[in-house]
């Protein structure tokens, strides 16, 4: 059973003492050393995706704020999924972090998360080790897709779906053309013909098939 969302991943190990002062990459290699878990395999893969989603959870939700003391937990939400009202005052949260406007609903605030290429461990330690959050240019999409998709990097698919798609839905598509690029090309093939239109679709679903979501 994964911890409540007002709970820390790495609080949830009686075996394992945390270090709230490490960033992320630092205190999930700690943790994965401890359990025995071997970096790049299917359960290190899907332990990482767990504590990812865990993290944001606890960190981008505001009743933190108010958490006086050095408790870690946070008893007013409730343990198992979070209802829509928690999901979008986290992704609010997460759009303040990075200099965006909220909006006022879950779609609309995904859709402005992604419209920023940003590494999704750095909201995490934007709260843990105050880091600012680094936005990367879509220029160096390739570059950042490169680096995602390592094998240490890349995460668990059907945990990333858990809990209504919370996590998969901040994810960027990595593989091929940047986003950015594909839709300044996708007018030009629109205007070539019936059979190149057709031709170009079904290149674009073949893609879709061999796309791959990941992230640092």
């Amino acid at each position: 059973m994964p911890p409540p969302a007002s709970q820390s991943y790495f609080d949830q190990f009686p075996d394992f003492v945390p270090d709230n002062s490490a960033s992320f990459d630092d205190e999930f290699h700690r943790f994965a050393s401890s359990q025995g878990l071997v970096s790049g395999s299917q359960e290190y893969r899907r332990e990482r995706t767990k504590a990812i989603c865990d993290e944001l959870k606890f960190h981008y939700s505001s009743q933190l704020d108010n958490v006086v003391g050095p408790s870690h937990t946070i008893p007013e939400l409730s343990k198992g999924s979070l209802d829509e009202r928690s999901k979008l005052d986290i992704y609010q949260n997460m759009c303040r972090e990075i200099g965006v406007d909220p909006r006022d609903t879950i779609t609309d605030c995904r859709r402005e998360l992604k419209k920023v290429l940003v590494n999704i461990i750095d909201y995490i330690d934007a709260r843990r080790i105050r880091k600012k959050v680094e936005i990367w240019d879509w220029s160096n999409f390739n570059e950042f897709s490169k680096y995602s998709l390592q094998d240490e990097k890349r995460i668990d698919r059907n945990e990333a779906k858990a809990d209504g798609g919370f996590l998969s839905a901040l994810l960027q598509k990595l593989t091929g053309p940047g986003p950015r690029k594909r839709k300044i090309l996708a007018p030009a093939a629109a205007c070539r013909g019936k059979s190149k239109r057709k031709r170009i679709l079904q290149e674009d679903t073949s893609f879709s098939k061999r796309v791959r979501l990941s992230f640092p």
